[in-house]
């Protein structure tokens, strides 16, 4: 969603009407029981194009130089494979895979930003669909659901790894060291609720900051659109009306360039806290 994506916008449409989903309602009565049908095609597509370049660029490998494609994706692989280095220190062999895949497939999605904010919904209206919006990040099922994967995940090893420390650290730490034992029946359920509170704020930051900082930025890019651009052609052909237009797509192409940077740097957080957190759930009981 680029500054072309105000010559994309129909005069009248409101910021309202792009922010609306395809939805498929299961259960008309259950708000719950419904699913985001553009979330789930574009998703997909960006999943199935992501393996079908793997697929590709592996029969593509060369020993060697590598250049081109293989030599971007190698260095993109070095730069995560150092990264998990310096932020996990014991070995696991899928940190590294899971934390390449998270960073592309997120920065793939925060990419589609780029593209004209009406182009994929008015191709998507021209089949039928009553409404489309093409960024994934911006429905903050996504974010939530890949933050619950990465806490399930990280459950997991705490369990695997190190049941007793994680059950006892649940109920025992770090109040009840600090109190006689005939306190301790008192303060292990204050205890536990405080410690299953920084167990859920884990899932809950990674997809609210990525949701966040996604949903704002297409707001702005409306905003911009419906504060600068001219709504129609004899408008435009106005002295004022070129003035308008040219700031319009200075500032959109400005803000463009920045909400890349932020789709860039947001997965990249999204991707270190995973890593962060699996390697708090690796480290070691300190005795």
């Amino acid at each position: 969603m680029s500054e072309q994506a105000h010559g994309e916008q129909e005069h009248g449409s409101s910021i309202a009407d792009h922010l609306e989903y395809w939805i498929y309602k299961v259960d008309e009565s259950n708000p719950f029981m419904q699913i985001h049908v553009d979330t789930m095609i574009v998703t997909l597509t960006i999943a199935s194009l992501m393996i079908g370049f793997a697929i590709w660029l592996r029969g593509k490998i060369v020993a060697g130089a590598p250049t081109g494609a293989q030599n971007f994706v190698e260095s993109v692989v070095d730069f995560i494979n150092t990264t998990v280095k310096d932020n996990f220190p014991v070995h696991n062999p899928i940190v590294a895979p899971l934390a390449f895949t998270i960073f592309v497939f997120i920065l793939l999605c925060n990419t589609i930003d780029i593209l004209p904010a009406y182009l994929l919904g008015h191709i998507a209206h021209a089949f039928g669909a009553p409404a489309f919006r093409p960024v994934p990040t911006n429905d903050l099922n996504l974010p939530a659901a890949m933050g619950v994967s990465v806490f399930i995940l990280v459950l997991y090893y705490e369990f695997k790894l190190k049941p007793i420390h994680f059950m006892q650290d649940l109920i025992m730490q770090p109040f009840t060291n600090l109190v006689p034992w005939y306190l301790k029946p008192v303060i292990m359920p204050i205890n536990l609720v405080l410690k299953l509170v920084e167990e859920v704020a884990k899932p809950l930051s990674l997809s609210f900051r990525l949701f966040g900082n996604m949903f704002a930025g297409e707001v702005i890019f409306l905003l911009i659109a419906s504060l600068l651009l001219v709504g129609t052609v004899d408008e435009l052909l106005t002295v004022g009306g070129v003035i308008t237009e040219a700031i319009a797509i200075l500032v959109g192409l400005a803000w463009s360039l920045f909400h890349m940077f932020i789709g860039l740097l947001q997965a990249f957080i999204f991707m270190i806290l995973t890593v962060v957190y699996l390697s708090i759930a690796h480290q070691p009981v300190e005795h």
